[in-house]
């Protein structure tokens, strides 16, 4: 069953969908999804909904809401600040235990590029809450590629300075995210994380380098189970790339303790 959901953090809602397996009164094992930078809950090309639809048949309910600023939820894109996205992602995590299909002892995380960064953060500030982790494509090299390069996806970001906004993708995107980003520190914060991970990353990804995948790997205590694949860039743009994309992950949050 798939149905709306809504909930409002910090004076804003956030509008959602659940998808529910058959089993009237049960709590489900539970995946929240977090989109990437400048998208929405379906995601690229509708990840979300097929990777929605195969959990669900499994047995396993799923979460997908639009951060604020994104897609259907309150907010203006030009406010948005990556630690207001982790922010409501801990909210939105404290949201989902109080679902009654949700089995509160077996929630998720499945993030796609600066999704995935915000659910690694979130798993490492609430890590007892935070069953197992899967990350897309984590676009953590967004911290260099500004304070380092003064660039963001390639192009300079000075002009911000000279118009007042960053052209993203014809949205425009506000000072405040800038400023924020200083105070960003990825790998320090994931760390206290000590669940299961997995990472799948494509080699040919041009805008989140697999370096930045490899880093998770060196910074987590535990095994990581990080997949490089040979031909695939950020999107998982391609039929077979998407069908291993989808059964990996399955995999994984199928698969027993």
């Amino acid at each position: 069953m798939m149905q709306p959901i809504t909930t409002i953090i910090n004076g804003k809602m956030l509008r959602g969908t659940a998808h529910i397996p058959e089993g009237q009164g049960q709590r489900f094992p539970t995946v929240l999804m977090f989109h990437g930078f400048g998208s929405m809950r379906n995601e690229y090309f509708y990840a979300f909904v097929h990777m929605a639809r195969q959990l669900e048949e499994a047995g396993i309910a799923s979460l997908r809401f639009d951060f604020s600023g994104h897609g259907e939820s309150d907010g203006e894109f030009f406010d948005f600040t990556f630690s207001n996205e982790v922010q409501e992602g801990i909210e939105l995590v404290h949201y989902a235990r109080t679902l009654d299909f949700v089995d509160e002892q077996r929630i998720s995380l499945l993030g796609m590029s600066l999704g995935s960064v915000a659910a690694s953060m979130v798993a490492g500030a609430i890590p007892d809450q935070i069953d197992s982790l899967c990350l897309w494509s984590p676009a953590a090299v967004f911290t260099d590629e500004i304070l380092v390069r003064g660039t963001l996806q390639g192009r300079s970001i000075d002009i911000v300075q000279e118009q007042g906004y960053f052209d993203f993708n014809s949205l425009k995107l506000g000072p405040a995210f800038f400023e924020d980003v200083k105070t960003i520190q990825v790998y320090e914060a994931v760390r206290p994380y000590k669940g299961k991970v997995k990472i799948l990353h494509g080699i040919d990804d041009w805008i989140a380098p697999i370096e930045y995948a490899r880093r998770y790997v060196d910074t987590y205590e535990q095994p990581v189970d990080l997949v490089e694949v040979e031909g695939v860039d950020h999107s998982w743009g391609d039929v077979p790339s998407r069908a291993l994309l989808y059964k990996q992950t399955l995999d994984f949050f199928t698969s027993k303790p």
